[in-house]
Formats: structure tokens, C-alpha cells, sequence
């Protein structure tokens, strides 16, 4: 028998398939994803372990656990767990991506022009990275969201929201795996450093597990424990920038994944991404592209379908 891990359009876009399927406790058995697909699992609560030919992998919660398509992992036991487990093929990131393309030796130049995902954690086989305090709140309700969008479908939108749930769970794994040190490649642009002073990695991921909240300098502050002068200077050394300022400009970043790789409307983009009017968004977003939210989708979009041969 053949696992296909897809999700089927069923009232709206009736038939269209996503290349995803988000289940949650699901029971692992038989897992076949070997030559089909990824498999991500957000670990809550408790613990798991698998073997992988020779290797035994054990995850204590909370955890992401990725696994790629070169093999099919084996659970060996499960204690009081609980999890969601996501199985995708890269192509619903973005419909270009294949299993050859990812592995290609100029695919870290194409990922930096497009601005596409690196899957890093599953290409380098990294398979448990911690979720720290700061993110896990934003991952699981993320990972809920993305859940109802593909069960419940609830309007034509329903595979373009669930992908954008789904990127924003993959920046924050991509930004737990380079502060534990692997993620970073100098050569790469958008590889994520480490952070080394606590503090100031405190501030940072309350900003990028809260950016679509309404923080202000001092909510980010006290949560790291530290007093707005130093958080500042801390801030301008590490980025030259202000905390505030590392806020709006990680909120459009995010914003400019979504814009290139779904047709969520704008102004759902804008309340995803903490802006309080579609007005304010795009005040913004001109301020630090040069373009509108519609311009840059469009260029963006364009100029992808000319990479890849128009599709």
C-alpha cells in the first residue's frame, strides 16, 4: 500500500491538492516517507524515540524532530507524548522545490535570491532541535492554526494559509537551529549566528515569538530581564538597530515570505504579522522595500516564474 501525504480541496477548491498533511498524535507506526516526503514533528509534552538504521534518536519535549526522505524512521517507544506531526514535500513551500533542487550546489544562491526556504535541520539530518521558552507558545498555536486551516477549509484560501502557518513554523525552527550553532554559514546571507549574550538573545526571540502581538520596548525588556538603556545599547552593538526597529523589520520579513509564496489577501498578512490596519502595513512595508505589499508581490512572483521556467 502507498502513504500519500497530501491534503484533498474538498467544498473550496475542490480536488486541488497540497503536497502536506498535519496530523495530530498521531500513532507513527509504519512511518513511510522514504523517497515522498518530510516529516516534521512539534513534540509538547513528554518524550519520543526512534531508530534510524543504526542511529537512536530520543526527543524530549518541547522539540522539533525532523526527518527527510532518505529514510524511514522506526518509533521505539513513546512516553506520555504529545505532538503534531507535519509530513510535506518541500514543493508546499514553494511549488518549484524538489528533493534534487534542494540538494543542489547552487541552491544556497537560488535560496538567497528567491528568499526560499533552506530546510537546513532536515538536509544536514540535525534531528532534534530544542524549542526554547520565548517561541513555544507562538509555534503551537502556529501548528493548531495550520491544522484547522487544512481540516476545516474554510474558504478558497485554505492551502495559502495553511503554507503560511507552516512558514512561519519553519523560520522559527530555522531560527533555533543556528543558536544551537549549526545553521550558520557565513557564506550564506540568511543563515542565522548565534547570539551570545543571554539577554539579548532573550529580547530576540520574545520579538520573533511575539512579532504578531502588540509589544512594546518595555514588554520586550522585562521579558528578558533586562533594563531598556542596556537592551538598547545591546541591540545597536549586536544590529545596529533598536529593539522596536528589530521588530518591524523581522515583521516584514515574515510578511515578504507570505506575499511571495501565497495569495493570502494583504490585509490578512498584515494582521498575521502584528500591524494593526492594512494602512499601517503598507506605510511600512514602502519604508523598508521600496514597494508596496501588491509591487512586490507581483515583482517577486514574476521574476521566480522566470528562474524556473515559468512555473
Amino acid at each position: 500500500m502507498i502513504t500519500e501525504h497530501i491534503t484533498i480541496g474538498k467544498k473550496y477548491n475542490e480536488g486541488k491538492v497540497a503536497f502536506v498533511e498535519c496530523t495530530k498524535n498521531d500513532k507513527l507506526k509504519n512511518i513511510d516517507i522514504k523517497d515522498k516526503c518530510f516529516l516534521l514533528i512539534i513534540l509538547t509534552k513528554g518524550r519520543l524515540d526512534f531508530k534510524t538504521g543504526k542511529e537512536r534518536i530520543s526527543a524530549t519535549a518541547p522539540a522539533f524532530v525532523c526527518f527527510d526522505e532518505t529514510e524511514n524512521p522506526v518509533l521505539v517507544s513513546k512516553r506520555k507524548a504529545e505532538y503534531t506531526c507535519v509530513y510535506f514535500h518541500p514543493k508546499f513551500l514553494n511549488i518549484n522545490m524538489s528533493f534534487k533542487l534542494i540538494r543542489a550546489d547552487n541552491y544556497g544562491d537560488m535560496a538567497t535570491t528567491h528568499d526560499m526556504f533552506l530546510l537546513k535541520p532536515f538536509i544536514d539530518k540535525v534531528h532534534i532541535i530544542p524549542i526554547c521558552e520565548n517561541q513555544f507558545e507562538r509555534i503551537e498555536q502556529s501548528v493548531e492554526y495550520m491544522r484547522e486551516e487544512l481540516e476545516i477549509q474554510r474558504d478558497w484560501y485554505w492551502s495559502c494559509r495553511g503554507r503560511a502557518y507552516f512558514m512561519e513554523i519553519i523560520i522559527m525552527l530555522e531560527r533555533m537551529y543556528g543558536l544551537i550553532g549549526y545553521g550558520f554559514n557565513e557564506k550564506e546571507p540568511d543563515s542565522t549566528p548565534m547570539i551570545q549574550n543571554p539577554k539579548l538573545r532573550d529580547a530576540v526571540l520574545y520579538i520573533e515569538g511575539h512579532y504578531g502581538e502588540n509589544i512594546s520596548l518595555s514588554d520586550i525588556a522585562s521579558n528578558a530581564g533586562i533594563n531598556h538603556t542596556s537592551l538598547t545599547a545591546l541591540m545597536k552593538e549586536e544590529f545596529g538597530c533598536t529593539a522596536i526597529e528589530y521588530l518591524m523589520d523581522y515583521r516584514i520579513k515574515v510578511a515578504k515570505k507570505q506575499l511571495e509564496f501565497t495569495e493570502v489577501p494583504i490585509k490578512d498578512i498584515a494582521s498575521m504579522t502584528g500591524f494593526k490596519t492594512v494602512q499601517h502595513f503598507n506605510r511600512i512595508f514602502k519604508e523598508h522595500a521600496d514597494s508596496t505589499p501588491a509591487e512586490f508581490r507581483k515583482k517577486s512572483v514574476s521574476e521566480r516564474k522566470k528562474t524556473f521556467n515559468n512555473k
